[in-house]
């Protein structure tokens, strides 16, 4: 009970942050629908040299693209929401609530996860008038899949989020990483075109397996009896990271 108190006050006052900055909402949405037409037009003259994909490129860009927002949420919620809550003052009350550190860290990201969902859902629709058709037969998979995902990089969030905490500076894990993701994950182009090399370094990079996943759940049909080495990667890396 005294977990939901604290969870919904953490929520509310988030919502009236997000809230205060209207222009945020869209600023974002214009973003959105800015890059998903630019996908599309360019997809018009990309032919994977891998061969056809399920839903062609604009649908294997455009899922990958849905799937990062997760990822950096997780990389950057963190060290984003510490710093605003030092700023604000309220991070001291924060810690002295009766809510152990876990809880914490797993109420921080409740708004940011939310709204990831929403940009998600909003980018998928947008492509969806687009003209891309998704094969989703079993949409709980989703659930399992999102969530490893977001574990899978959280533990490199926060370790960023306690650099900036000890050292009161910019963190340098999340750059790194992020240009690491950009190049092996898999978002806009298969790892299987990279020399030998790194397309095995890139199945050690969980984004790859991430975006493997969502593209089977949404272009493929697959389910969880199908995602199973997916799931098996991002619970290793999750419990590695």
């Amino acid at each position: 009970m005294r977990l939901l108190k604290v969870a919904s006050a953490v929520l509310i006052r988030d919502l009236r942050l997000a809230l205060s900055y209207r222009l945020n909402f869209l600023l974002t949405a214009g973003a959105g629908v800015f890059s998903t037409v630019l996908w599309y037009y360019l997809s018009a003259f990309v032919s994977p040299k891998a061969g056809p994909v399920p839903g062609g490129y604009f649908g294997y860009v455009i899922t990958g693209t849905a799937l990062l927002g997760y990822v950096h949420a997780a990389l950057h919620g963190f060290s984003r929401r510490l710093r605003e809550d030092q700023a604000t003052g309220t991070l001291e009350i924060l810690v002295s609530s009766p809510v152990p550190p876990w809880g914490l860290l797993a109420l921080s990201s409740l708004w940011e996860m939310g709204a990831r969902t929403l940009e998600a859902v909003f980018l998928l629709a947008v492509a969806g008038l687009l003209g891309l058709q998704t094969q989703v037969a079993h949409p709980w998979a989703l659930v399992p899949l999102l969530l490893l995902t977001v574990t899978s990089f959280a533990g490199l969030g926060i370790f960023a989020a306690s650099f900036l905490l000890v050292f009161q500076r910019g963190e340098p894990v999340t750059p790194f990483v992020g240009g690491l993701r950009a190049r092996l994950g898999g978002v806009c182009f298969p790892p299987e075109l990279l020399p030998s090399s790194l397309a095995l370094l890139s199945r050690l990079v969980p984004l790859t397996w991430a975006v493997e996943g969502l593209r089977g759940v949404l272009l493929e049909g697959k389910g969880t009896a199908e995602l199973g080495g997916v799931f098996v990667a991002l619970g290793l890396f999750t419990a590695l990271l």
